[in-house]
């Protein structure tokens, strides 16, 4: 253990350094690589960084230089979006890509305060870092609209049997069991905890593993056969008005093309159709036109209202179009994403130049919220925009349960970078806590058909046009996360927290 103990050593800049350097080489550990065992060297290290800090500014500090290279690295493809336009755009890379993470790093400084006043017992302060980092964890995907990215759960992205998991404890209790798991060589000189550590990892994964063993792919007799196109257009063409007919173009030839079954419905990405189809009924009555059979068209579109000509509201929207043209269902994005669709606090600061470069049109307007959309007979579904996937809890109207999920993105801002094959990582674990099957197509990405129990049934690759012909799976009975949402995880956060202040005893740590 001297790799570990030999921290405490440690000071000065060497302190910040290592810490910079361990949440590095965390980012491994995040699809698409998913190298979990990385996690049981850079947690029970940053851990024992922590502890040994001899002040809380240096506790601080320690947290954020961890977060910071963490998420510098992490989110690294966020910037590959300015490319698109780079020399529009060069003066924002150095804050995308540096000052950005770095602000959002200051999160994780807060986690060896937190856990501060255990460090004069070293499982207690392991229970309490882990309870720490789950917490700041679940803030960090809740405050200020929320960016839940690259919770640790994720790590078993490879790991289907554990990720099952999720469908009870959701991804934020995955991301407390995970983090405990790391800490199994912290546990040493505790032998109850390192062999509770241990079979805990076994039981979930065991029990994981039977899950999927005795659920098969569920199908109804009547299962709708879905159609999702994938583009594939250069986000540099997307918007450009003299590519706007060869690009629609493309995803009507998708579309239309003539397999042994035509699909019950055919659906397209974000922002697909760059218009409202209420407004532009021409543009609707040539896409039902190449809808196969009596398809319904799941349509990724604009919509605007303009019932006040002097303050239109612009919506991110899906459309459902049905064979006569006719619109039949809507549903507006409700969580929109900062300084990419809506400017925080525009109201209070005039920036209407940045508002307009930045987004296109201005703002977008929020949608009410989640959604279950009944169209032509398709079993009801919650569509969801782009990253409205990635919120736990918050993709399926718990008062109107869907039979799927929905899912349009435009992942084509980002490349072949590790960002859209995240997305796809975590649109597979809202399946897996719903017990919902998720369909998803992207403008490029990923798009594919997950069922309730996260298989990938079908799928077109990144950087690729094509479409998907895949059955609906039906429906899982709602998971005991669809019924509780974070229950279990609050219930562990309160064990760790239990365990650890026994552990330590009456006597908090002292000093600065």
């Amino acid at each position: 253990m001297t790799k570990i103990t030999s921290l405490e050593a440690l000071s000065g800049f060497r302190r910040y350094a290592v810490a910079f350097l361990l949440g590095v080489l965390t980012v491994l550990a995040m699809p698409p690589i998913g190298l979990f065992p990385i996690l049981l060297l850079t947690v029970p290290a940053f851990a024992t960084l922590a502890r040994f800090a001899p002040t809380r500014t240096t506790s601080f500090g320690v947290g954020w230089a961890f977060g910071a290279g963490y998420f510098i690295f992490g989110l690294y493809w966020i910037s590959a979006a300015l490319f698109v336009d780079i020399e529009q755009w060069k003066w924002v890379l150095p804050l995308s890509l540096i000052v950005g993470p770095a602000i959002l790093a200051l999160c994780y400084g807060l986690i060896p305060l937190l856990a501060r006043c255990f460090r004069n017992h070293e499982a207690a302060h392991a229970l309490a870092f882990a309870a720490a980092w789950s917490l700041i964890e679940y803030a960090r995907g809740h405050l200020l609209t929320g960016f839940p990215w690259n919770l640790p759960g994720y790590a078993w992205h490879h790991a289907l049997p554990v990720l099952q998991s999720t469908a009870f404890i959701g991804i934020y209790g995955l991301t407390a069991l995970t983090l405990f798991w790391a800490m199994i060589p912290v546990f040493r000189a505790h032998r109850t905890l390192r062999h509770i550590a241990i079979m805990s990892l076994v039981f979930v994964t065991a029990a994981g593993a039977i899950r999927l063993s005795i659920h098969p792919t569920p199908y109804a007799d009547n299962a709708p056969y879905i159609r999702l196109v994938q583009g594939n257009i250069p986000q540099e063409t997307k918007w450009n008005k003299d590519d706007d007919w060869r690009n629609f173009e493309k995803q009507l030839n998708l579309t239309a093309t003539k397999t042994d079954r035509a699909p019950d419905a055919v659906i397209w990405p974000e922002t697909a159709v760059n218009a409202d189809l209420y407004q532009f009924p021409e543009i609707a009555r040539i896409i039902a036109m190449k809808l196969p059979g009596n398809a319904t068209g799941l349509l990724g579109s604009l919509r605007v209202d303009v019932r006040n000509p002097d303050h239109p509201y612009f919506y991110n929207s899906v459309t459902a179009l049905d064979k006569k043209a006719a619109v039949v269902g809507n549903y507006d994005k409700h969580h929109l994403v900062p300084f990419g669709e809506f400017i925080p606090y525009r109201e209070k600061i005039s920036i209407k130049p940045i508002a307009m470069a930045i987004s296109g049109v201005g703002d977008f307007t929020r949608g009410p919220g989640p959604q279950t959309l009944h169209v032509n007979g398709l079993p009801g579904f919650s569509p969801l925009v782009c990253y409205e996937v990635i919120f736990p809890g918050e993709v399926a109207d718990p008062y109107n349960r869907p039979k799927w999920l929905v899912n349009v993105t435009n992942d084509g801002w980002y490349g072949k970078t590790a960002g859209p094959r995240q997305h796809f990582a975590m649109a597979r674990v809202r399946a897996i806590e719903e017990g919902l099957p998720l369909a998803r197509a992207a403008n490029t990405g990923i798009s594919g058909m997950i069922d309730p129990l996260g298989r990938v049934l079908a799928k077109q690759k990144l950087g690729t046009a094509g479409y998907v012909d895949a059955l609906l799976p039906d429906a899982l009975p709602a998971t005991p996360y669809a019924l509780y949402r974070d229950a279990w995880f609050w219930a562990l956060l309160a064990l760790f927290c239990f365990v650890a202040r026994r552990l330590r005893g009456p006597c908090c740590a002292t000093g600065d």
